[in-house]
């Protein structure tokens, strides 16, 4: 098969676009007590999902807003779509939500991409081929797809000493295992420099991707939130476990990621069986 990325990459822009374009008018409705979805989520999704299936119409779809199936996951050909993570920070403006889209055979990824649209970042990744970040350049008119510069190889950070680590949580205090969450963050807070929650998996794991934080913790997360970011961070050189140390597998719920240097001593201070 030739390479995905071009096509993801499309994918990311055409369903940005589309995002940004709806934001402001987005009608939400809640399919949890402290869960959102919009209208702008089921049109970005129904954009993804058409693309893929007129491209690959006997691929597998496991996406956050359609029905889905367990299995699919290890099918021999399956697209694993959230179409806008973080949909509440996107429906109460907060400007830090994406998009996550990732390519698996047989349960193992092969080529994934995240969008930060509002920010004008694209990260893509492909097995072995490494991975990549594309800017958008300045001067695109309103509704114009812009142009991309130069993509830029992406390199996990160089630090050793988890103390002086930045750790990226996603903590979900509000779920029934809160209490078991907050305990967990606790641990980790005491034995870094500093954490941060972002309200979005695709912004914490491009993050550690990319460089700009040194690992994170997602106490429960769901095969479309951390598809595309596991591989971005593995092809950048990290590390992305369970949270007791296990290679992360699509179906496993929860993650551990960092740079690959500090990922001990992150797994020691969370201390999942405690």
């Amino acid at each position: 098969m030739p390479s995905l990325r071009p096509f993801i990459l499309d994918l990311l822009l055409s369903s940005g676009q589309l995002l940004i374009e709806k934001q402001e008018n987005a009608s939400a409705q809640n399919k949890g007590e402290h869960d959102l979805v919009t209208d702008a989520d089921l049109a970005s999704e129904k954009l993804i999902i058409n693309a893929i299936l007129d491209r690959f119409p006997t691929h597998k779809i496991y996406s956050e807003e359609s029905p889905r199936a367990h299995d699919d996951l290890f099918a021999p050909h399956v697209w694993i779509i959230d179409p806008l993570d973080g949909t509440n920070n996107y429906a109460y403006g907060f400007p830090i939500w994406g998009i996550s889209i990732a390519y698996a055979q047989n349960g193992e990824l092969q080529a994934g991409g995240i969008a930060y649209p509002l920010q004008g970042i694209y990260l893509l990744a492909e097995k072995g081929k490494g991975a990549w970040e594309y800017r958008e350049e300045e001067g695109a008119k309103a509704g114009e797809r812009p142009a991309l510069g130069k993509p830029r190889r992406l390199h996990v950070s160089p630090r050793t000493d988890l103390h002086k680590c930045m750790v990226l949580v996603c903590a979900h205090l509000t779920t029934a295992n809160g209490d078991l969450h907050l305990a967990g963050l606790g641990r980790v807070a005491k034995n870094v420099f500093n954490v941060r929650s972002l309200g979005s998996a695709v912004f914490n794991l491009g993050f550690v991707a990319s460089g700009l934080a040194d690992g994170c913790v997602e106490f429960k997360l769901q095969p479309y939130d951390g598809a595309a970011g596991a591989l971005l961070i593995r092809e950048a050189g990290g590390k992305v476990t369970n949270l007791v140390g296990d290679d992360w597998k699509l179906d496993m719920p929860g993650m551990l990621c960092s740079n690959g240097k500090v990922h001990g001593q992150l797994l020691k201070a969370l201390d999942w069986s405690a």
